[in-house]
């Protein structure tokens, strides 16, 4: 049981010790890139252009895959419409042709 005190109590000092070194450092380069000032850093630069160069990619993916859907579907809707024609043409067929007398030697 004591352990285990003291162990919880070592993590919140950990965790105390991390939050106050974050709220203490200075501000960077990095974060004054996020507020929209261009940064100087090429570690920066070549992250950025990385992230613009993802989010363009995606766009263009979603799109591309919008237009495939939509092909997608209207080819569907052209086979449905296709089979259908199909099949009246052959029940039209098959109503106007005479049957054929059944072979009765079986």
């Amino acid at each position: 049981m004591k352990a285990r005190h003291i162990l919880i109590s070592s993590l919140f000092m950990a965790l105390a010790g991390g939050a106050m070194a974050q709220s203490s450092a200075p501000a960077t380069p990095s974060s004054a890139a996020s507020n929209g000032a261009p940064s100087n850093d090429p570690f920066v630069q070549k992250r950025q252009a990385d992230a613009d160069a993802k989010a363009q990619y995606k766009a263009e993916k979603k799109a591309a895959k919008q237009e495939y859907k939509q092909d997608r579907a209207q080819a569907k809707a052209q086979l449905k419409q296709e089979r259908m024609e199909s099949t009246a043409q052959r029940n039209e067929a098959l109503a106007t042709t005479p049957a054929a007398p059944a072979d009765k030697t079986h």
